[in-house]
């Protein structure tokens, strides 16, 4: 065989490991995702359940238990907001539990009213989930991991609050706690249409900001004392803030920073309301570095 048919049978060998390497490493990177259901009740008068979806995304590691973030997404979306900073922790090596608050958005995969959303329901459903992961074995129970995005950040605080002997941080985008002062505004508007004789609700409705909530939603939200709650969490928080988000202006989130005990705001240049590319990139990566250092 001459040199030349050496040298190509041994580029062609290089090629080949480079390719099996290459599928494999696409192959672990890619996150085991698994559809989950949840029940939560109904109301409080009503002994009959909601279910509604969540979705699990474990890292392609060859691990059977894994450091854990629930994920909350915000008023009017869905979880399908949060995949992006979902599949950045799993790549990190986290798993990450995403779900659909019951009623909350138009697009929800529960299917339910948004009248039938309240305050206290989605800090239901969150615990739901949070209970969840505290009896699968499928978790590191030293190493959980609350996060929520715009209203699910609200959410994410007050459940952090009364669990704190479960957690390790709390992971934060644009917290909405400017809605506990802007529901009471919109309670002061009145209703929007009197709905009392539809088949589909029973009750006069307020529209806000796309969705048609109930009385007992905007008034439970102004009763919340987020203040006190944010001053009793002793656990530390990360928030990721955009400079130029219009619907939680960096000014509300700065005027709330200061009630927590411990808490870290980094500013995202040129960030919105919601983060992408190159923002969404160094939201994961401060949010990664936290948690890491946050890991028992």
């Amino acid at each position: 065989m001459d040199k030349k048919s050496i040298i190509g049978l041994i580029v062609m060998a290089v090629i080949s490991v480079v390719l099996v390497l290459g599928i494999n490493c696409y192959v672990v990177s890619q996150p085991i995702i698994s559809s989950l259901e949840f029940e939560t009740p109904k109301s409080e008068y009503d002994g009959d359940d909601y279910n509604f979806e969540g979705e699990l995304l474990e890292p392609n590691d060859g691990k059977d238990v894994h450091s854990v973030v629930v994920i909350a997404h915000g008023y009017n979306s869905t979880m399908d907001n949060c995949e992006d900073a979902a599949n950045a922790y799993v790549e990190a090596g986290y798993a990450a539990i995403l779900f659909d608050f019951v009623g909350g958005s138009r697009n929800s995969s529960t299917k339910v009213h948004s009248s039938e959303m309240t305050t206290f329901t989605e800090i239901m459903d969150y615990e739901i989930v949070l209970d969840y992961v505290l009896n699968s074995d499928k978790f590191d129970h030293d190493n959980i991991f609350l996060s929520g995005q715009s209203f699910g950040g609200l959410i994410a605080t007050v459940v952090a609050e009364s669990n704190q002997d479960k957690i390790n941080a709390v992971v934060l985008f644009y917290p909405a706690y400017n809605m506990v002062e802007n529901s009471g505004k919109v309670l002061a508007a009145g209703p929007t249409e009197d709905y009392s004789n539809s088949d589909e609700v029973t009750e006069d409705l307020y529209s806000w900001d796309g969705l048609l909530v109930s009385e007992r939603y905007l008034f439970e939200l102004n009763s919340l004392d987020i203040k006190g709650i944010i001053g009793n969490l002793n656990k530390d928080v990360i928030i990721m803030q955009g400079d130029l988000d219009t619907d939680v202006p960096l000014e509300s989130t700065q005027e709330f920073v200061q009630y927590f005990p411990s808490a870290q705001l980094v500013v995202i240049t040129g960030g919105s309301h919601g983060f992408w590319g190159e923002q969404l990139e160094r939201a994961t990566n401060e949010t990664i570095e936290f948690m890491n250092t946050h890991l028992k």
